[in-house]
């Protein structure tokens, strides 16, 4: 007879230590993911049930747990700030007048143009390779003011 008063129902107990619990059987098309990519696996139906798609899957797997063991991590993760030097290119557009005299209208204005011409050339503004055409015309304002003179 049974007590009434015990906590476990006689449906609970515990299967004898002789015996052991069998698996499931396998259904034919059963898959597993990878313990690595975690991609699917068909398990066959006798034999160990797979753990890796591949080969590969399987070494990476062992060479993540090995550097673990070591005390290595297999990963490094770096968190840092970069900076980087960016190049910007700004166009700037500045309009500038500047009164240009096309024909002098006086003595004054002339005098003025060929003062300038001086110093450019003494302050080498008017370069050297721009001699052989200032030089024949230069000549020619020369003579035409001797020319000029002499009539007096």
């Amino acid at each position: 007879m049974k007590n009434p008063e015990s906590a476990e129902p006689a449906e609970a107990s515990a299967p004898p230590a002789t015996t052991r619990a069998r698996p499931a059987p396998r259904v034919p098309g059963q898959v597993v993911e990878c313990g690595w990519c975690g991609a699917e696996v068909a398990v066959p139906a006798r034999g160990r049930v797979p753990k890796w798609c591949s080969g590969t899957c399987r070494h990476r797997a062992w060479e993540q747990a090995r550097a673990a063991a070591s005390g290595r991590a297999a990963v490094t993760v770096v968190d840092r700030v970069v900076e980087t030097v960016r190049t910007e290119t700004v166009v700037q557009h500045h309009r500038t007048t500047v009164p240009v005299a096309v024909h002098p209208a006086s003595a004054h204005e002339w005098a003025r143009l060929l003062e300038e011409l001086a110093v450019g050339l003494d302050t080498g503004r008017v370069y050297n390779r721009d001699l052989p055409v200032l030089i024949p015309a230069a000549n020619a304002l020369i003579d035409a003011l001797e020319r000029r003179i002499q009539r007096r």
